[in-house]
């Protein structure tokens, strides 16, 4: 089984350093976003594994021959909204968005502080950047992934915190849920065992 990993905003290719080797056997890709350096994309896959905005990302554009898909600390839309009052509110995706312009690695140290890990270690690129806060910030994906779902939160994400969890996949009440307690938004790294035995009895019950 071929596996594409998509890593969120302000992330990249590292989040599955500890992941991937939990899932040895399987054929894994995972993409970049280019934030710190080049992109890498993937192309066909038969499971997307995605991390928070990843999972918008996969809903967006699964990659072809995809047939179920696995988001961990994500969700399907993440801004509020009249008929989505779980998340976040604008001004806070815009104030983002206008401190990013003008000080770029300070907004980006700041998000990823808050979501637990280190500050960039490598120069940064501010249009992809730009580009996916502006999607994080206008795109709604709800209702857009009907396949098999696995969904994995942290009892402790601060990023995604239990409003906004129980609002993502509102309408998927045949997704399975799993909350890993103590656990915040960077899952595929503090609980990859967990999450890697989750991932593979969900395989396994693809058929």
């Amino acid at each position: 089984m071929k596996i594409a990993l998509l890593h969120g905003w302000s992330g990249d290719r590292a989040l599955w350093s500890q992941l991937i080797p939990q899932l040895a056997g399987f054929d894994c890709h995972a993409d970049d976003r280019g934030y710190f350096g080049q992109p890498v994309a993937v192309g066909q896959a038969d499971l997307v594994i995605a991390h928070s905005f990843g999972t918008m990302r996969a809903l967006a554009h699964p990659p072809h021959g995809t047939r179920a898909v696995v988001a961990i600390n994500g969700f399907d839309c993440f801004t509020a909204r009249p008929d989505f009052p779980a998340g976040v509110a604008p001004r806070v995706l815009e104030r983002m968005v206008q401190r990013l312009g003008t000080d770029p690695l300070g907004t980006v140290s700041e998000f990823r502080r808050r979501c637990g890990a280190l500050p960039p270690d490598l120069p940064l690129s501010p249009e992809p950047l730009i580009a996916d806060l502006d999607r994080l910030r206008g795109e709604d994906h709800r209702g857009a992934w009907t396949g098999p779902l696995l969904v994995i939160h942290g009892a402790r994400d601060p990023i995604v915190p239990a409003t906004l969890q129980a609002a993502t996949f509102a309408d998927r009440p045949d997704a399975r849920r799993i909350v890993l307690d103590g656990h915040g938004h960077l899952a595929p790294l503090t609980a990859a065992r967990s999450c890697a035995a989750a991932i593979r009895q969900f395989i396994a019950e693809l058929g």
